[in-house]
């Protein structure tokens, strides 16, 4: 800077030298011509400047050659020498080429702040913005906004139809906010919100939601379909929970995802339970990586019965965790957690070679076939390639197809259904069983129900509880068994923990049942007793 300042100096004192010459040696320069010189050193300083800081250098640039160009216009003007027009029509060109170069600058810098689909900050954008504000101490709110059920309109509609529905809704939410805050998408389904602190972020985050949950027509090839989504939104505020962006994007993220756990309310604060309850999370990763490396998970069985003989159809494998220090982990506490990353990936192949390694002498050896069940996680079901990685494990293990039954939950069918059928489909070619579990829970449609080539249908245990007591439960238990059997399915009542359960359920043809009633969750050698004292069911 000093050095650009000293050039423009020395230039001003030759652009005021007029037709003088500069002797140097013997020999005589016009001032002009050095002027020339000078000014060309200039431009590249500037050039330099504003690559280093665009907007200082662009001000500073613009001030010195105005300057240049009022001193050059004096010395036209005044003292009659037009000597000096060459160089201010160079230092014109020059500024017009400096503000050229600022603007693709400041052009280049919008795009790398700015969401490329929804023209909204992207995360660097938003990032900028916390620490301008944070820097400032003025408080605030960070909102984080995360979109339930986006995927199923990518999933089943495609990315054209889900771009499409993303502008909808950030053009919603832009609506509502307005000038009260800056907003904007960190990617996939997410957004954030900087809202200005005198504003109720609860009335903002009501009129989000409720804007968000309208109907959303989309335009495919053949027809209008109209698709619904709401939200999550989890709410941080500086400087009371932090002060700085990326921990106040952290909690916030933090509140959301406990909104969407609980579901109790879709809008949270955050407080520091949630982050307890995320370190715990984060205990949980680390205790399940190490379980895996170190074979601390292991499996009980709990047996299957025909309802109307007893008579043994096979066993539901269940997995558990005891810590190398003797610590039990309960599947309801880690399950959760490993279903949040692909440590469920793992888990699932950890549980299908071990049953497959386990069970695979005891069925040849087997008078009668029986079944083994595997619980699969939505995620893998729903993923491309899962029906072959099982069939490679089923060669690997020399394991008969048709004794393993793989269990997926109603929730699946609202992850990329068409990979979930594929894959079933896939499955089913081999000889592999499927069984729907937790019918009944609330997330499937009966079309969804009639795409899927299932064997087993198999009653929530929360629909079994109280059938004793509530006419409504019994006839609904009824309606389902009806319907597994109408769709040429056979069924299953879980949770069956009393004669009375057991009496009402074989009153309407329930199938099979499992339960306290007639069996708890066995150890592996228990499980080979009793499939060798236990006459088994002969599967159709």
């Amino acid at each position: 800077m000093l050095t650009y300042i000293i050039l423009i100096a020395v230039s001003l004192m030759i652009s005021l030298s007029g037709n003088r010459v500069i002797m140097v040696g013997r020999n005589s320069i016009p001032a002009f011509s050095i002027n020339g010189i000078l000014q060309a050193v200039q431009y590249f300083m500037c050039i330099c400047m504003v690559c280093t800081d665009y907007k200082k250098g662009r001000i500073i640039s613009a001030v010195l050659i105005a300057l240049s160009i009022l001193l050059n216009i004096r010395e036209i003007v005044f003292a009659h020498v037009l000597n000096s027009l060459p160089g201010i029509i160079n230092l014109i060109v020059s500024l017009i080429g400096i503000e050229v170069l600022c603007r693709q600058f400041e052009i280049r810098e919008n795009d790398i702040i700015t969401d490329f689909l929804t023209k909204l900050n992207n995360r660097h954008g938003l990032i900028r913005t916390l620490n301008e504000k944070t820097a400032r101490k003025d408080p605030f709110y960070v909102m984080y906004i995360d979109l339930e059920n986006f995927k199923l309109i990518n999933d089943n509609l495609g990315h054209r139809c889900g771009d499409a529905a993303l502008m909808i809704v950030s053009d919603r939410i832009k609506g509502i906010v307005g000038s009260k805050g800056t907003l904007g998408r960190i990617g996939g389904d997410e957004f954030i919100l900087i809202l200005d602190h005198k504003y109720d972020p609860e009335d903002i985050a009501k009129e989000m939601i409720s804007a968000i949950s309208e109907k959303i027509p989309l335009s495919t090839d053949k027809t209008v379909v109209d698709c619904y989504v709401s939200a999550f939104i989890g709410i941080a505020e500086f400087p009371d929970d932090a002060a700085d962006a990326d921990t106040l994007i952290k909690l916030a993220d933090i509140a959301m995802y406990h909104s969407s756990r609980n579901k109790e309310s879709r809008i949270s604060f955050f407080n520091s339970e949630m982050e307890n309850e995320l370190m715990r999370q984060m205990e949980l990763e680390r205790i399940i990586k190490e379980s895996l490396d170190s074979n601390n998970f292991y499996l009980v069985y709990q047996p299957q019965y025909r309802i109307d003989s007893k008579q043994l159809r096979g066993f539901e494998s269940l997995i558990r965790l005891k810590t190398s220090d003797g610590v039990a982990i309960s599947p309801a506490e880690f399950i959760p957690v490993a279903e949040k990353t692909d440590l469920i990936l793992k888990i699932d192949d950890y549980v299908i070679r071990r049953v497959l390694k386990e069970f695979k002498e005891p069925v040849e050896k087997s008078p009668c076939p029986f079944t083994v069940s595997v619980n699969v996680s939505a995620k893998n079901i729903a993923s491309p390639g899962f029906a072959g990685r099982v069939e490679k494990m089923i060669e690997e293990a020399a394991f008969p197809a048709h004794s393993l039954e793989i269990e997926i939950t109603e929730y699946c069918l609202v992850k990329s259904l068409d990979v979930t059928i594929d894959n079933i489909e896939k499955l089913r070619s081999m000889g592999v069983q499927i069984a729907l579990d937790d019918f009944g829970t609330g997330y499937t449609s009966l079309s969804y129900l009639a795409k899927l080539p299932i064997n087993l249908l198999k009653i929530d245990k929360s629909l079994v509880d109280d059938i004793e007591t509530d006419d409504k439960s019994r006839e609904f238990a009824n309606a389902v068994i009806s319907m597994g059997h109408l769709m040429g399915c056979e069924v299953i009542s879980e949770g069956v923990e009393n004669e009375n359960q057991l009496s009402l359920l074989s009153g309407q043809k329930c199938d099979f049942v499992q339960g306290f009633v007639w069996g708890r969750p066995l150890e592996y050698n228990a499980a080979l007793e009793l499939c060798s004292s236990r006459p088994i069911y002969q599967m159709q």
